[in-house]
């Protein structure tokens, strides 16, 4: 079967323009901090006073959540530490944030002395934990670190030799890696972990990366070596610009994040992004560090579009992750060729629906799913989707098509970054032209 048209039936384009405002999509965005300890409260206080949510944090998509796990270095986690690590993930589930979700025995700076002394504690402490976090899988975007290090940053422990620091992670990965992303701090621990030993075994999709020292040193405090060198220091730390053409390359599709420091350098937002770019960043620290933060808030974009007169610290906030523009929209025969690009830093995580709304005289009369995977559409790039045109009789007289991107876990909207979209995007409407006569008549629209 095949569209026709009679005399002068057109499809029309909508226009597609880019919008600046920010998109409350799920798994990127600005982030709190909120910390819990693993021991329930002495006098019983629910989780919803032990933490707050202002306005500012409502408005965020995700949290933080740090749970000191200190009080048992020296023993299993016991039943009441377990049911209220679940009551913490059960309030951000009501609360609708998903969790970047870290678990640590020292948030003081003070690893090798709130540890555990064997590291079967911790390999058991991580098989406890699995169940609970695969039940709650659904509401947590990244799980960062393997318990150890201060603050659970993986640096100041003795945990941390290649042997250990690869034994942890496979562990960690075997509780919980198959239902959730993990990070490591930085990219060199990362190459440790994917040597040879986990070639094959699916942690590759599933590993990404946390950087608490962005811009807080040339190095990024210890995250990548330091000076100008080619090859790898003695910890297997390549140099600042080495690394940031690794992560370019090796680390778009996983959920990476981390926050600022203020440093010796005054990092404008134009740098900071394009850095942001290359790390595909996925999320970060809404108010940390203030001093950094600051300067951004106090620039504004002066390029002409959509973005002029934007504050750079807005500017950056929404490209955290993925950001998705329709550009431009054809009718080829029986499809719509739709170019989508991705003008975000990082790329979209989680599995998502894409289809084509088909609306009739204003009434939804059809999804249609279209065939893409839109954890492909990588940061910078634009593809082509291909959507079959409906098919069948009395669609009415005038026939409008829109874009819809759904997560397939929940069903919730991903919204497009174009003017006017709300959770579809118009693509464009076929229109009667009464104008225009044949010698069959007034044209029409219809389906043979």
């Amino acid at each position: 079967m095949r569209i026709r048209y009679r005399g002068g039936g057109r499809f029309v384009r909508a226009e597609y323009k880019e919008s600046s405002e920010p998109l409350p999509n799920p798994g990127c965005g600005w982030y709190h901090v909120y910390t819990f300890t693993a021991k329930p409260p002495p006098d019983g206080r629910p989780v919803e006073e032990e933490t707050w949510l202002d306005e500012d944090c409502r408005r965020e998509q995700l949290a933080l959540v740090l749970i000191d796990i200190g009080a048992y270095q020296a023993k299993e986690l016991p039943l009441e530490a377990l049911a209220h690590i679940e009551e913490i993930f059960r309030f951000f589930r009501r609360e609708g944030k998903q969790m970047i979700l870290r678990f640590a025995y020292d948030i003081r700076g003070e690893a090798r002395v709130r540890e555990p002394s064997d590291i079967t504690l911790v390999r058991r402490h991580m098989e406890q934990l699995g169940g609970i976090i695969c039940r709650y899988a659904a509401d947590i975007l990244v799980v960062q670190g393997i318990l150890v290090g201060n603050w659970g940053e993986m640096h100041g422990s003795r945990f941390l030799d290649e042997v250990s620091l690869c034994t942890l992670t496979r562990i960690w990965y075997r509780s919980i890696g198959e239902r959730c992303h993990l990070a490591v701090r930085t990219p060199a621990q990362r190459r440790q972990i994917m040597g040879k030993e986990a070639e094959g075994s699916g942690m590759e999709d599933r590993l990404a990366l946390f950087n608490d020292g962005i811009f807080g040193s040339p190095s990024d405090l210890g995250t990548y070596g330091e000076g100008e060198f080619e090859g790898a220091d003695a910890a297997g730390r390549r140099s600042s610009e080495e690394e940031l053409r690794w992560q370019d390359r090796q680390m778009d599709g996983v959920p990476n994040g981390g926050e600022t420091l203020p440093g010796p350098e005054k990092i404008g937002y134009r740098l900071a992004a394009e850095r942001m770019r290359r790390m595909h960043l996925s999320y970060l620290n809404s108010i940390y560090h203030p001093e950094r933060l600051n300067v951004w808030k106090n620039e504004k974009v002066e390029e002409p579009g959509c973005w002029h007169g934007v504050s750079g610290y807005d500017y950056i906030g929404r490209h955290l992750g993925y950001r998705f523009v329709v550009r431009d929209v054809k009718k080829k025969g029986e499809l719509l060729k739709i170019t989508v690009e991705n003008c975000g830093f990082a790329s979209l995580c989680e599995e998502a629906d894409c289809c084509l709304v088909t609306q009739a005289d204003g009434r939804e009369i059809g999804c249609s799913a279209i065939l893409t995977d839109a954890r492909q559409w990588r940061s910078g790039q634009a593809v082509v989707l291909r959507a079959g045109l409906p098919q069948g009789k009395n669609l009415g007289r005038r026939l409008r098509f829109f874009l819809r991107l759904s997560r397939r876990s929940d069903g919730r909207i991903i919204r497009f970054a174009n003017q006017g979209a709300g959770e579809q995007v118009l693509l464009g409407e076929f229109r009667e032209d009464t104008k225009v006569q044949s010698s069959k008549g007034t044209a029409v629209f219809f389906m043979e």
